[in-house]
């Protein structure tokens, strides 16, 4: 191989994310967050990550029961809602995300009994690559036990990998052993693209293949996301030209260490700010 362009990167071993890592992505987010003028009626003194831990604690002494509504029906049901389905429901579009936290914080638990509702009655198919894939890949037994004693089970709990540890050994494809997963040296020239929002392939991942690469060179996305390329390709053409370039001729010699992208539009809550919280 010449050379290689490679985005939001993950090592063999790393195909269930550390979730401190995962966590250290939305604080970056938290950061802007806390920051945002239509945002700023609805944020507790702790701002997104101190509603997060507000929100977390509450769920964590027990869990909440919640009344909706149907409209078409008007009929009412009630949706137990834990602090395991507050972990699993963080992960979402970053503009997204602070609104999600901040409306859970000021106890408007509607949407988010509605959009569970949706979710367990959903029959659509489950995708396979987690239990047939991810389960066969594994991790290694260093792996495993960083994630099971990282500090960011706190907020992410072990949803994202304890289940597929687990059953691992009931699905066909055969463990592929650490000859595989673990990272070698390699010599061939890499250009690196990751962004430092990334919650689906934290950029962590990307710091512990570098080493690995001594020939190449890494461009950090301040404010980047998980495959969406389209901001950098319309706040960054130069760039975009210089990476269509470096697969040309394996020229890096004016390509930047890090771009920077605009601040997104953080969705708002879907209810007034609460009158002690109004600017």
């Amino acid at each position: 191989m010449a050379r290689a362009l490679l985005t939001d990167v993950e090592p063999l071993d790393f195909g269930y994310d550390m979730p401190s890592h995962v966590i250290a992505a939305l604080q970056r987010i938290a950061w802007d967050a806390d920051r945002d003028p239509g945002l700023a009626p609805y944020l507790p003194p702790g701002g997104v990550m101190g509603a997060l831990r507000e929100v977390r604690e509450r769920l964590a002494k027990k869990p909440l029961r919640i009344q909706v509504k149907d409209e078409a029906t008007g009929k009412t049901q009630t949706v137990v809602l834990g602090l395991e389905d507050f972990q699993s429901a963080l992960l979402r579009p970053a503009e997204a995300w602070p609104a999600f936290v901040l409306s859970l914080y000021h106890r408007h638990y509607d949407g988010w009994a509605r959009e569970m509702i949706a979710r367990r009655q959903s029959d659509a198919p489950a995708p396979l690559i987690g239990p047939l894939f991810d389960t066969s890949l594994g991790v290694s037994a260093e792996r495993e036990h960083l994630l099971r004693t990282d500090s960011g089970t706190e907020f992410m709990g072990f949803g994202a990998f304890h289940s597929y540890i687990a059953s691992a050994p009931a699905w066909p494809s055969p463990d592929v052993g650490d000859a595989l997963r673990l990272t070698v040296p390699t010599l061939v020239p890499v250009l690196f693209l990751h962004g430092d929002w990334d919650t689906s392939t934290p950029i962590e991942n990307l710091l512990h293949l570098l080493p690995y690469f001594p020939n190449s060179r890494s461009i950090l996305v301040h404010r980047g996301t998980h495959g969406d390329r389209r901001p950098l390709r319309e706040q960054h053409p130069v760039l975009w030209g210089q990476l269509v370039e470096f697969l040309k001729t394996g020229d890096t010699r004016n390509i930047p260490v890090q771009v920077t992208l605009r601040v997104p539009v953080f969705q708002r809550p879907p209810f007034p700010a609460p009158a002690g919280h109004a600017l």
